[in-house]
C-alpha cells in the first residue's frame, strides 16, 4: 500500500505538489500522467525519497518514507525498481557489468552476482547481448538493460519515469508487454507517461496531475 497524506512540495511560492492525498493498492498498475511541470516527476520523486516535503507524508506499507534516515532510506530505495527514460547506463560497462554493478555495491559475492545476473538478462530478452556496450545496443535494448537493472533486486515496487518517451511505437509496446509480465507476478507498477495510446490499449488505472494536483 502506497498513500500519499497532505503531501505538499513548495519552492519558494511555489507549489509544485499542493496538498496531494492518494492511495495506491500494492500489486496494482497504475499510470500516472500530466504535462511537463504538473508535477508528476516531483511525486515520484517524494516516493523515491529523493525529494523532501515541505508538508505531509509519503507512507509505503506504513513506513514513513520521507521520515527515513540516509542509512534506511538506501536501504528501501535498494528493495525498488527504478526505470528511467534516459537508461542510466555506464558507457564503459558491458550489459553484463551494468546489471552487475547494482549487486557490487550492495555487497553481494561474485558467485552470487553469476548466478543472478544471467538470470535476469534472460528475463528481458538480453542474455545473447550480455558482452555489448551501450552504445552497441538499440534503444530498445537499452532500456530492457536498464530493466534488468532494476530487476536485480526482485523488487516489489516498479516505478518507471517515461520509459518509452525515446522509443518507437512497437518497441514502446514491447517495453509495456515486459512490465505487465512483472506485474502479474505481483509487482506493484507507477509508470508515468504521456504516451496516451499506451493508455488507451492497456485499460489501467490512472492518475491524473495537472498544477501539482490529482485531477482524476
Amino acid at each position: 500500500m502506497i498513500e500519499f497524506k497532505n503531501a505538499t512540495k513548495k519552492y519558494g511560492e511555489r507549489f509544485v505538489l499542493d496538498n496531494v492525498s492518494l492511495s495506491i493498492q500494492g500489486g496494482a498498475w497504475v499510470w500516472l500522467t500530466g504535462a511537463s511541470g504538473a508535477g508528476k516527476t516531483t511525486l515520484i520523486h517524494a516516493l523515491i525519497g529523493a525529494v523532501q516535503l515541505t508538508e505531509g507524508e509519503v507512507l509505503v506499507d506504513g513506513y514513513a518514507i520521507n521520515k527515513l534516515d540516509t542509512a534506511a532510506l538506501q536501504e528501501y530505495r535498494r528493495k525498488l525498481g527504478i526505470v528511467f527514460q534516459d537508461y542510466k547506463l555506464l558507457p564503459n560497462k558491458t550489459v553484463f557489468e551494468n546489471v552487475a554493478f547494482a549487486m557490487e555495491v550492495c555487497g553481494y559475492s561474485d558467485k552470487q552476482i553469476a548466478q543472478r545476473v544471467p538470470e535476469v538478462l534472460a528475463t528481458v530478452g538480453l542474455a545473447d547481448a550480455r558482452h555489448h556496450f551501450p552504445h552497441m545496443l538499440s534503444g530498445g535494448e537499452k532500456q530492457r538493460c536498464a530493466i534488468a537493472r532494476a530487476l536485480i533486486h526482485e523488487p516489489r515496487l516498479i516505478i518507471a519515469d517515461e520509459p518509452t518517451g525515446n522509443l518507437d511505437p512497437t518497441t514502446a509496446e514491447e517495453i509495456v508487454e515486459l512490465l505487465l509480465k512483472l506485474h502479474i507476478k505481483g509487482a506493484t507498477v507507477i509508470f508515468a507517461t504521456h504516451n496516451l495510446s499506451l493508455i488507451e490499449r492497456y485499460k489501467k488505472e490512472r492518475i491524473h496531475v495537472e498544477g501539482g494536483k490529482v485531477q482524476s
